[in-house]
């Protein structure tokens, strides 16, 4: 039995902040997904550094459904919240990356909640109190979306929110997460799915 897993978002998708990229969310979860179901996990990531929900829906939402994906992840956000994007637009470009892959496809979806990232030692106040609000609000319409569509919510945030100051869980850049970071992402993701 094989299944097709898409990892689609930005560079915390890409796997930014690790060695390699078998220490990337979508790596770690495709192989707790392929130990636990007894089936081959085919992982195709389409991520792009930088991305905002509107470059997901022009660069790679064809390519995404084209695959046939059994299932998918989403995480996109976190570049949305630093440029400023608005919670409407927001709102709305998630629904259309939505309406196509629930139409379009057959998967299980799982929308991601935006995590919690950068170190307090990085993003100083006021910025940090904007940023975290804005996550917190932009959280709000995807769990929203996650009643409009037939997708599960899973909360990122509130594990991510905790180990803010804890330094082991950021790579160099004390932006981007590091193996252990994203290690527990993948747990949080492999429960959501199992439940």
């Amino acid at each position: 039995n094989t299944a097709t897993y898409v990892a689609l978002g930005d560079s915390l998708t890409a796997g930014v902040g690790v060695t390699q990229y078998e220490q990337s969310y979508p790596y770690v979860f495709a192989q707790k997904l392929s130990v636990n179901q007894k089936e081959k996990i085919i992982l195709k990531p389409f991520a792009i550094p930088g991305a905002k929900v509107s470059d997901g829906i022009g660069l790679l939402l064809d390519d995404v459904i084209k695959t046939r994906p059994d299932i998918i992840t989403v995480l996109f956000g976190v570049n949305d919240v630093h440029d400023r994007v608005s919670a409407e637009e927001f709102y709305l470009q998630y629904k259309t990356v939505l309406t196509r892959l629930t139409k379009e496809t057959n998967a299980q979806i799982y929308i991601l909640a935006i995590p919690y990232i950068g170190s307090p030692r990085l993003i100083l106040p006021p910025y940090d109190t904007y940023f975290d609000s804005q996550t917190q609000k932009f959280n709000q319409i995807l769990l929203q979306l996650s009643e409009e569509y037939p997708v599960v919510y899973v909360d990122l945030y509130t594990q991510t929110r905790s180990n803010a100051t804890q330094t082991e869980y950021y790579s160099s850049d004390l932006f981007h997460p590091s193996d252990i970071g994203y290690t527990q992402w993948s747990t949080i993701i492999y429960d959501a799915f199992n439940n």
